[in-house]
């Protein structure tokens, strides 16, 4: 299976979107928690991790999408 790759539109709108609401958060965190930007990368890994394909989160999601039947 190829790499899955977003069509113009969707980078241009959900993903658009998206992306400045996560920037707005984590800016929004920051400045609460007086941290730096090193906690906000290192809290950033960890979420990323959470969608490695080796992860169980990663592996459990796909589960589900491929059978969603049994949920």
């Amino acid at each position: 299976m190829g790499k899955w790759t977003p069509s113009q539109k969707q980078k241009s709108g959900l993903i658009s979107r998206t992306f400045d609401f996560f920037i707005d958060e984590l800016a929004e965190l920051q400045e609460e928690l007086d941290c730096p930007d090193e906690f906000i990368c290192d809290f950033l890994e960890i979420v990323k991790n959470r969608w490695s394909p080796d992860s169980c989160h990663s592996k459990a999601r796909q589960h589900k999408r491929d059978n969603p039947s049994s949920y």
